[in-house]
């Protein structure tokens, strides 16, 4: 039987994956992505009375218009040959791939088998345009109880790739994530898409859970891993050594000579920063997380937690006599934390026994099939610092924002993020370690009498998205709140990494440090522009001066340098409650977050219904209904001592 509308399989989807427009007439139109013309997606078939072709393409801005099943379980996994038990997608680690095209309806019903935890998943990076409550995280419903199902539905109006992960206390530092593909076009032509993401990761031989204890330990300071993983494999420690079968030693990803072949980066660590490299060869970012830009050539690319990058690999050369060269994912300097200590690439020997080489390329010709040679390469990079500003400056997207004077007022926009230097004793008996935190600066609210000074703190039972009403009342939820504009404006925002110079040891009364380190953050329900990036603090005279505001780089996840400061803007198009936290599990789950509430104007009078009637009383209904099944199941003997854990929730 025939299915009516458009369907084509896209480049480098699994076998018998089709993107289908089932709206679309076969005789009217046609998809046209092809190795010459990747900037095309969906084009009409004839042309219009002035000669032009009607479709979807790289330009186009959103297109305004497929089901899983992910059971959530427990599983012992062993990715680096050390037994662990782990907590897995459908048993495995990575979780299966999510594939979906620009246009469609994704829909992925999650099942928890855990014994004893709630769980919520979060589709990283996907905007949740007027679906809120499909954003997975403890602010938008309560956790999926043990036994129970929920069904994430939403509208893909963005491309690119990316991943889905637990948003569930540290749950994604035990397992819980995998790779999340939107099929559409690209910003320069390709011949080959490789269909396996390469997907980084830190590896931890214990729990995460045990782990965290160092995050809270005053004579640690900090949480560890033991080892990095490229798509699930462990690389060996030490140097790289012969094997019988390359492939089953590292990773190894094929591609076709003499053709320009298209990869997807991503790195879905808890806490390490990654320079990403291929020995041998240049690659061109068309692509940073679900954002198209500008080609831009160069040989190594710092991954932040939570970025994405599209990248394009010329296979034209071929000079080594192996065929094979060595895929790189190099801890960069000053974001990692292994058990073993700080990997420092300029240190000779290296200060751990880790091997950067994760993953071979591998080319596929007759005359170099040979699957027992390992890469015999050196690399040319020279940096691996985690600073990207040089970068974030080259990569300017397709479609350009210019960016207008801000909608809010900075100062109380302006966040520092801080650690504590005592417990928390707000927080009673959870608060008994010194948390992270953003925080507003002391003067701004002395004069404001707004004050944000606490760690983030979710209540499991009671999300904020069900209680606006009460939003902001308690000082532990960190509330910030912005009137919806759908006709143009942007909200500024800056996380900074220092003090200010002239916010005196007095006005934080010494209990807050602002240690030197760097920040991954991360915008839900909106990509963000980077105005400025800096490794100096940030200073509210001179620095909005610098700042880009003619098409700037867009993403949403961006780095706060060592030191410095990140400036940002947003437009709030979107009505809802959205997290804005750092991506290391460790300091998010100690409370660096903040929550923002896209609200109705000053014509309302409730601005919080515009939320309500934004994502519709079904959506209420069926977030009310999944609290009161965790209420019943954290009523059970088994659970008390589980639902109110030592760490943010999030």
């Amino acid at each position: 039987m025939s299915v009516a509308g458009v369907s084509f399989s896209p480049s480098g989807a699994s076998s018998g994956f089709l993107c289908h427009y089932p709206h679309l007439s076969t005789d009217g139109w046609e998809g046209c992505s092809s190795d010459g013309s990747r900037s095309c997606w969906l084009r009409q078939r004839r042309r219009s009375t002035n000669g032009s072709l009607v479709g979807y393409d790289i330009n186009t801005n959103w297109l305004k218009f497929i089901q899983y099943t992910l059971d959530v379980s427990k599983k012992v996994i062993s990715p680096t040959g050390v037994p662990k038990e782990a907590m897995v997608f459908n048993g495995q680690y990575p979780g299966p791939k999510i594939e979906a095209c620009w246009g469609d309806e994704l829909v992925v019903t999650v099942i928890n088998l855990l014994p004893e935890m709630g769980t919520a998943i979060h589709w990283h990076g996907i905007r949740q345009l007027r679906t809120n409550h499909m954003d997975g995280v403890a602010i938008t419903q309560c956790p999926v109880a043990r036994g129970s199902n929920f069904t994430y539905r939403f509208r893909v109006t963005q491309y690119g790739s990316s991943w889905y992960h637990s948003h569930h206390s540290l749950q994604y530092g035990e397992g819980l994530a995998g790779s999340l593909v939107l099929y559409g076009p690209s910003s320069s032509n390709y011949d080959v898409a490789v269909s396996e993401q390469l997907f980084m990761s830190d590896w931890m031989h214990d729990s995460a859970f045990q782990r965290y204890k160092d995050e809270k330990d005053p004579a640690v300071r900090g949480a560890s891993v033991d080892t990095i993983l490229l798509n699930g494999m462990g690389a060996p420690a030490g140097s790289a050594t012969a094997s019988s079968d390359i492939r089953s030693s590292h990773r190894v990803i094929t591609v076709v000579p003499g053709k320009k072949n298209r990869l997807w980066l991503c790195n879905g660590s808890v806490g390490t920063a990654f320079v990403f490299s291929i020995d041998g060869h240049n690659f061109t970012i068309i692509g940073n997380d679900f954002v198209p830009v500008r080609p831009y050539v160069t040989n190594s690319v710092v991954v932040a937690i939570g970025q994405r990058y599209e990248i394009v690999v010329d296979a034209s050369a071929n000079t080594w006599p192996s065929g094979n060269y060595w895929i790189r994912t190099i801890p960069a300097d000053g974001c990692n934390r292994f058990k073993t200590g700080y990997f420092n690439s300029k240190s000779s020997p290296p200060t751990t026994p880790l091997d950067g080489r994760t993953g071979i390329l591998h080319y596929d010709t007759s005359v170099n099939s040979s699957w027992s040679a390992l890469p015999n390469t050196t690399t040319a990079v020279t940096r691996f610092d985690c600073g990207d500003v040089d970068l974030q400056k080259s990569l300017r997207p397709v479609i350009p924002w210019e960016i207008q004077r801000p909608l809010n007022d900075l100062a109380l926009s302006t966040f520092y993020a801080a650690h504590q230097t005592t417990n928390d004793t707000g927080l009673g008996q959870m608060g008994n370690y010194a948390h992270w935190l953003l925080r507003l600066d002391p003067k701004t609210e002395k004069a404001s009498g707004h004050q944000l000074h606490h760690p983030f703190w979710a209540d499991f039972s009671r999300p904020t998205l069900l209680n606006l009403a009460n939003a902001g009342t308690d000082p532990y939820k960190n509330v910030l709140r912005y009137t919806f504009n759908p006709k143009g404006g942007f909200i500024f925002m800056v996380i900074d990494g220092a003090l200010l110079p002239t916010t005196s040891a007095a006005d934080v009364n010494n209990t807050f440090s602002f240690p030197p380190e760097a920040h991954p953050m991360h915008w839900h329900g909106s990509d963000v522009v980077i105005l400025g990036q800096d490794d100096q603090p940030f200073d509210p005279v001179r620095s909005p001066g610098t700042w880009d505001i003619h098409n700037p780089p867009r993403r949403d996840t961006v780095t706060m340098p060592v030191g410095g400061y990140v400036a940002v803007a947003f437009k709030p198009d979107n009505p809802g409650v959205w997290l804005i936290h750092c991506h290391i599990a460790w300091h998010a789950s100690s409370g660096l977050a903040l929550q923002m509430i896209i609200q109705g104007g000053g014509d309302d009078d409730d601005p919080n219904q515009m939320i309500y009637r934004t994502i519709g009383q079904a959506a209420v209904d069926s977030l009310a209904a999944g609290c009161r099944a965790w209420e019943r199941d954290r009523e059970r003997s088994d659970l008390k001592r589980m639902w109110q854990s030592d760490d943010s929730g999030i």
